[in-house]
């Protein structure tokens, strides 16, 4: 143990060690009263309880329920749960044209991969180390899925039982306990569509071994490692993303920048048009060549992925009462991902802060200056200003390489009437990205372009096509490394009796030391790399925090059963915070449970968000000082112009703050049946925010300025005494601004019919249905976006109405199960061409699965993902470089078919 890590125990040891003396305090009382009851420990509470429905509604996940849904990983499944909305999500298919890392987060209720709290067996993982703007929380990669024996969904707030991050819910991924065998299964899957090159098809290979019985031999070990392969589909593969223009739902996503180049001076446009190979004519929108990526070769919308696992566990019984445990986990994740070469126009800046323009001029000198062409503009002999698509250096080629680690020790069993459980867990991971062609450097491609010798507008020598190629930057271009260090301790028993039953109290503690570094390479912080936007710089920090917590459970009547808990955390870096989490259960008959809560949460600013350094950059142009402006009339100091801003960390964040209600009703009608209905209610506030956009403080400076501190000024000049002096920066850092008010209801549907002739049905349906989904706006306003992307900068959707539903029949040796996912309508990101919005039609996508295990240890099946191989809704979204559909939401190989053979070993 690191001396942090001592020095944050010692710390903790008083708060610990009051549930000691009282647990001592109180054995001997009633370990003669102890009646021996199976309890089990259930995700969302510090007590162990019987089984059955709690305060809070869960969502569990059996292995079987994983088998017959078809998922091969965490974030497949995931996306199965109706409360997990695409909205705020990150997939792999984000790294198509967005800077993730490679990242694959959950969102609980819409609120990002930050707000929802990544277990595994319990125990905190690391949040991902490429953290950037708008990727955050538990890398979903890292779960090992073929460990996996269920999944718990707590679809409320639990702050007071586990800390930070539990503001939208907690995933629990539980793994299989005492398991004794061996078992090795083989996947392959493949889109039934074809298309031109590499068809997306995908093969895993999976094992587990486990052997020792706990009972007899007072040990288990437990081993199970897949391997994941899944190759690459191109957006030319599919008729719904082929093209990146659609006129009838306004989507025009086409590039001016061109191969042959286009010449913005005199309009002259490309000389060869209107031959444009491989840029695109579209006579409806104008005589001039377009660069449609879509249409092109090698361009990607489901990467190269591969990804490997292994997960082991050890648990030794040394006494009746005593049991050691030791797990790793370790997962690694390369994936490849290629898009369409960069663009070099005046329109695109570089350097370190953006000052310089990456132009590029055709002389009149070099042979390839179209002069019979400028000569019919009468502009023979001027320098043409040429906008190009860097086709010489290739497509943009990337790989990503996460890597993380898990290693879990503890201690836990029983001492009278009392469980105790302490352990300590470490965790790492690491973030590695390297470029493999198509990014030149500025610094060397510019001067290239602008001698003269290119041909811009058409075919090169070798040499010239070499000597461009040799403009690319090949390397590492980023590593990240995030460490967490944590103990954490609790016991729980029964303390006292009341005339309805035994109140039961757990007390515990936990401490954290987290250190987060990322190291760009030098060629991202000069700004010199084309195709990345700007320079990055280096984050080295680290931080240290401590916790306590309670919970009392109470039988107020022999039907009502009340519960409070809370916990007290403290951070190195910003303070301390105290939640609270209040519940009721009554249950007045066997067939009824009434439930209800209310507690509060907190999300801890993240290191990356406390420490990035500060980047200076400029706004957008034509903005204006609405104070100095009007009397000055100065255009490119107060008028008209560009001012300083400021990106990065914000030391000085608080944690955002939440609030949480929610009320149920579980019910069994009828032998068999269970349904329950709970409304929720989750009010967040001080969320952590990018910045006010320069356009909107500015304006807010007329009015009440709320954001004139925002805005940095020099001191008065001499010209204009009584005027503020001239705007020197405004500040774009990371801020707590606003709020989110969500409200809605969570359905879960179960019927298991009774035995007949000819076999068992049973029937599921869960869903999510949003009352109220407003963002507070930055006049303080609230706007809903409950089934609406207009405007959205992201991909993914909150739509009013999401479920999975499925019927399974099972009789002897077969199983077959009918699944349907679907979500409702919902209005598009942008406007169609006559400004008016328009609606993405719902999706409804049908699964099949047909198991057949009629030999001894062999189980085979058969399945299909989109059986009727639906297209996708159509949307105009500009979000993603994959355009046509959403890819947060769809799997655009269309229909699957796919096969399993698992033979285990007894």
């Amino acid at each position: 143990m690191n001396s942090r890590m001592k020095q944050l125990t010692y710390a903790l040891a008083p708060i610990f060690g009051a549930g000691v003396a009282l647990t001592v305090a109180t054995t001997p009382v009633y370990a003669q009263q102890a009646q021996k009851i199976e309890k089990i420990e259930v995700t969302g509470s510090n007590i162990k309880r019987v089984e059955g429905e709690g305060p809070s509604a869960i969502v569990v996940l059996t292995r079987e329920d994983i088998d017959k849904s078809g998922a091969t990983n965490a974030y497949e499944l995931l996306n199965l749960v109706a409360a997990n909305n695409s909205a705020g999500n990150v997939s792999i298919a984000n790294t198509i044209g967005a800077l993730t890392f490679s990242a694959n987060t959950a969102s609980l209720r819409g609120l990002q991969g930050g707000r929802t709290l990544v277990l595994l067996n319990g125990k905190r993982l690391n949040n991902f180390s490429g953290e950037i703007q708008g990727v955050q929380g538990v890398n979903l990669t890292t779960i090992p899925f073929n460990a996996i024996e269920r999944v718990e969904v707590l679809l409320d707030g639990a702050s007071a039982i586990y800390g930070s991050d539990a503001i939208a819910g907690v995933i629990n991924f539980i793994v299989r306990k005492d398991y004794r065998g061996a078992e090795v299964t083989a996947y392959y899957a493949a889109p039934t569509r074809g298309g031109p090159g590499p068809d997306g098809s995908q093969t895993t290979f999976k094992a587990a071994l486990g052997f020792g019985d706990l009972a007899k031999d007072r040990y288990n070990v437990f081993v199970a490692a897949a391997y994941d392969k899944q190759d690459p589909l191109e957006q030319r593969a599919r008729n719904f993303s082929n093209t990146s223009v659609n006129l009838t739902t306004g989507l025009i996503g086409i590039s001016g920048n061109t191969f042959p180049g286009h010449i913005s001076t005199g309009g002259l446009g490309s000389p060869g048009f209107p031959n444009c190979e491989p840029s695109t004519y579209f006579p409806d929108l104008g005589e001039r060549c377009f660069y449609d990526p879509s249409r092109q070769v090698g361009v990607q919308m489901i990467p190269d992925l591969k990804t490997f696992n292994i997960f082991g566990a050890a648990t030794f019984q040394f006494t009746n009462n005593m049991q050691g445990y030791l797990t790793g986990n370790y997962s690694k994740q390369e994936n490849n991902f290629v898009i369409q070469p960069v663009p070099i126009s005046d329109q695109f800046t570089y350097g370190p802060n953006g000052e310089f323009v990456s132009r590029i001029t055709l002389q009149p000198t070099s042979p390839f200056y179209p002069h019979a062409l400028a000569a019919e503009h009468g502009i023979d002999g001027t320098p043409l200003n040429v906008r190009y698509r860097s086709v010489l250096t290739g497509n943009r080629d990337t790989t990503d390489t996460n890597e993380q680690y898990q290693i879990v020790g503890g201690i836990k069993g029983t001492f009278g009437n009392w469980d105790y459980d302490t352990a300590f867990t470490h965790n790492e991971g690491t973030t590695e990205q390297k470029l493999n062609g198509g990014f030149p450097l500025y610094s060397l491609a510019l001067p290239l372009l602008n001698s003269g010798t290119v041909n811009l507008f058409g075919p090169n020598t070798p040499e010239i096509e070499a000597a461009m190629r040799n403009t690319n930057f090949v390397g590492k271009v980023f590593d990240g490394k995030a460490k967490s260090n944590i103990w954490d301790g609790k016991i729980s028993g029964e303390i006292f009796s009341m005339p309805a039953g035994r109140a039961a109290l757990a007390v515990g503690g936990q401490a954290m030391s987290e250190d987060f570094t990322q190291t760009p390479a030098p060629v991202l912080a000069s700004g010199d790399l084309s195709g990345f936007g700007g320079n990055v710089l280096s984050v080295d920090k680290s931080r240290d925090s401590y916790a306590g917590f309670a919970e009392l459970n109470v039988p107020l009547l022999k039907t009502l059963e009340g519960n409070v808990a809370v916990r007290y955390d403290h951070y190195s870096d910003f303070g301390s915070t105290t939640n609270p989490k209040y519940s009721l259960r009554w249950q007045p008959t066997r067939d009824l449970l009434v439930r209800t809560s209310y507690g509060t949460g907190f999300l801890a600013p993240s290191l990356y968000q406390l420490w990035t350094p500060n980047i200076q950059g400029v706004s957008a142009t034509g903005l204006s000082d609405p104070v100095r402006c009007p009397v000055t009339n100065n255009t490119g100091i107060d008028c008209a112009t560009q001012f300083g801003v400021v990106f990065g960390g914000n030391p000085n964040l608080q944690p955002e703050k939440s609030k949480q209600w929610s009320a149920g009703i579980v019910f069994e009608p009828a032998q068999g049946w269970s349904i329950s209905l709970d409304w929720f209610d989750l009010y967040l506030k001080e969320s952590i925010t990018n910045g006010i956009s320069p356009a909107t403080i500015l304006q807010d400076l007329t009015s009440y300025a709320q954001y004139g501190n925002l805005v940095t000024r020099a001191a008065p000049d001499a010209d204009n005494p009584n005027l503020p002096g001239r705007i020197v920066s405004i500040d774009q850092r990371y801020i707590n601004l606003g709020g989110v008010k969500i409200q809605g209801i969570d359905a879960n549907v179960q019927f298991s019919a009774p035995p007949t002739p000819v076999g068992r049905f049973r029937v599921t349906m869960s869903g999510t249905y949003y009352i109220k989904y407003d963002v507070q706006q930055t006049d303080g306003s609230y706007a809903g976006f409950i089934s609406t992307q207009l405007g959205s900068p992201v991909t993914g959707i909150s739509p009013r109405w999401k479920s999975y539903q499925s019927v399974s029949w099972d009789n002897g040796p077969w199983s077959v199960v009918l699944g349907n996912s679907y979500q409702s309508s919902y209005t598009d990101q942008q406007t169609d061409l006559d400004n008016n919005e328009r609606t993405v039609s719902s999706m409804s996508l049908w699964d099949a699965q047909v198991t057949w295990k009629g030999l001894r240890n062999l189980s085979l099946t058969l399945g299909a993902k989109n059986l009727l191989d639906t297209n996708p809704p159509l949307t105009n979204q500009q979000n993603s470089f994959q355009v046509g559909f959403d890819p947060s939401y769809y799997d655009p190989r269309g229909r699957v078919l796919y096969v399993t053979a698992t033979w285990k070993f007894k």
